[in-house]
């Protein structure tokens, strides 16, 4: 289903989830603004970056079921941020990660982020029907089996071009010059993405941010939920370029691929949990990139045993 205007992981290889988790000003350069000398230059308006595309977000999405043999849920909840850009949830009845997957369409190519945690079509059905003629490029935040496991779908598609899993095959397909430090720029046709290596919940993560809309799309590294860490120093690496660019970037949202937190702080569902009545927003800030910084620079080289809560997500093992 369309709604206008409101439009992980898989188990195997998690680690075991700890049950509780309570754990421009632009400075002026011009004395006289509006006065220059009668002979020489007039002075000329700083240019302005074009306005971010707006777009909306549900305030609440598809959260599963207290009885999944009752739910009347759809398989995949597709939401139109605005007329390019779609979210898309699949149903915690059908698998409990219910990540979240998106397609951003320029004028050429549409990219979509993700395939979903499950092998049906339905991913697959919705975006045919969103892209007309363009190209489409089928990506991943990562290689978790809870983000391509749709691939299988979209292979031998027509115009259809569909991303390895492997940072060697990521790199080529996004024209990073150097990985995981550098940063690639990708475009769709009047829309132009930058791309960036964050490795560290797994090793070919990346993030997207779009110029057009501000959206910073960022999988599994950092969403309201359980931020797994597979290699620390990685990490920890990753997450300080992340917040240099969020320093320096218009971002609108933050957009990871799952909620797992519940409406109140440092509080999450159990893992696995399928029904979340009332869970966390799904957009976060650049203020909680900054913030997720700050904490594993505070906790230090060495990954904790035990899970950290914060008030929007939990770092953990």
């Amino acid at each position: 289903m369309i709604k206008q205007g409101c439009l992980g992981r898989s188990v195997t290889g998690r680690r075991a989830f700890v049950a509780s988790c309570l754990l421009v000003a632009a400075c002026s350069a011009a004395t006289s603004p509006g006065r220059a000398d009668a002979t020489g230059p007039r002075p000329r308006s700083a240019s302005r970056p074009p306005a971010l595309v707006a777009g909306s977000l549900p305030t609440h999405w598809m959260h599963g079921a207290d009885d999944c043999s009752k739910d009347s849920s759809p398989e995949l909840e597709v939401h139109a941020y605005n007329a390019t850009t779609y979210i898309m949830r699949q149903d915690k009845c059908r698998t409990f990660e219910a990540p979240f997957v998106y397609l951003l369409l320029g004028t050429r190519t549409a990219l979509l982020v993700d395939t979903g945690a499950t092998r049906s079509t339905a991913i697959r059905d919705a975006v045919r029907s969103l892209v007309g003629r363009r190209a489409l490029v089928v990506a991943h935040s990562h290689a978790h089996g809870d983000h391509h496991r749709g691939d299988d779908s979209f292979a031998g598609q027509p115009a259809t071009t569909v991303v390895g899993l492997s940072p060697a095959a990521v790199e080529a397909a996004f024209g990073f010059r150097t990985w995981p430090t550098g940063l690639a720029t990708y475009q769709l046709g009047d829309r132009t993405l930058d791309v960036l290596a964050i490795p560290g919940h797994e090793p070919s993560h990346i993030a997207i941010y779009d110029r057009q809309t501000g959206l910073l799309l960022t999988g599994d590294t950092i969403y309201p939920g359980f931020l797994f860490i597979d290699d620390w120093a990685q990490y920890r690496t990753s997450i300080s370029r992340l917040a240099r660019f969020a320093r320096t970037h218009r971002i609108s949202h933050v957009l990871g691929a799952h909620i797992e937190m519940t409406s109140t702080p440092k509080v999450a569902y159990p893992y696995g949990t399928v029904y979340q009545p009332s869970e966390h927003r799904l957009e976060l800030t650049a203020d909680d990139v900054l913030a997720l910084d700050a904490a594993v620079r505070a906790i230090g080289p060495t990954l904790p045993t035990e899970p950290v809560a914060y008030d929007h997500f939990v770092i953990t093992k």
